[in-house]
């Protein structure tokens, strides 16, 4: 069964098992994240002001990442939904497992969106169509 988020113009499915955090009084920037029953995956997706630099918002989210894990390695990716927007695959090792992640960026007329992936690589594949269900319907459901 699917869950249904609508709140301060987004609304999307995302499978009712998977949890929920959302601070929705929080100013811009702020996150709405979804993580899998078993905690191997999250999905999230960042809103910031409609006329932020793609790029450098971006590189903001990417910053933690960079600090954290030394051998972080980014590569750019293909962008799921079709706009001109970066989108980059990061790999890192965190214990014992490889860690993937994709970061896009999404132009809404409300919101500029960086919609985050993220797995242990040997499950991303798989995941991806999760991910990019819930995505999908996030895109719908705003005007691009």
């Amino acid at each position: 069964m699917t869950a249904i988020y609508e709140r301060q113009g987004l609304k999307f499915m995302y499978p009712e098992n998977w949890k929920l955090s959302d601070q929705p009084d929080e100013p811009l920037p702020r996150a709405i994240t979804l993580e899998a029953p078993d905690g191997g995956a999250i999905w999230s997706v960042h809103l910031y002001p409609a006329d932020s630099d793609s790029h450098e918002i971006l590189e903001q989210t990417l910053a933690p990442l960079r600090d954290t894990y030394e051998d972080l390695e980014v590569s750019t990716a293909a962008q799921d939904f079709s706009n001109d927007e970066p989108a980059v695959d990061a790999l890192f090792f965190c214990l014992d497992f490889l860690v993937h992640t994709k970061l896009q960026v999404v132009n809404t007329q409300e919101y500029k969106l960086i919609l985050w992936y993220q797995s242990e690589d040997r499950e991303f594949d798989k995941l991806s169509m999760v991910f990019k269900a819930i995505s999908t319907s996030l895109i719908q459901s705003v005007s691009v």
